[in-house]
């Protein structure tokens, strides 16, 4: 959903997962059986993927940053996007408020 833009199903599909828990285990983060075992891992590392909507998509020499960021999710970022650039900023109430990237990469990033 992130990947298609879909950020109003992508937010709510996040949100979900992550409230989704064993109920009989002690810890929140615990979630399964599903397939295999307690506490089951796969869960925790696709919301972790889920949860990095905010990865540049690198299309044809373009990074295009938070493409379907929640636009009511604040965040504070730090991304190590292709052609050892480092991208940092801040997202606050869908603006991007602070950018910062390095090494400036003159007519090969767009955001």
């Amino acid at each position: 959903m992130a990947y298609l833009g879909l950020a109003d199903q992508a937010q709510q599909n996040l949100v979900d997962r992550a409230k989704n828990k064993h109920s009989d285990s002690r810890f929140p983060a615990f979630w399964g059986p599903n397939y295999d075992w307690i506490p089951d891992q796969t869960h925790g590392g696709v919301l972790m993927k889920g949860s990095s909507v905010d990865d540049p998509a690198n299309r044809r020499e373009k990074i295009y940053l938070a493409p379907a960021w929640p636009k009511d999710w604040n965040v504070d970022f730090k991304l190590h996007a292709p052609y050892k650039t480092t991208i940092e900023g801040c997202i606050k109430e869908g603006e991007l408020v602070k950018l910062n990237i390095s090494p400036n990469l003159a007519g090969k990033t767009l955001l």
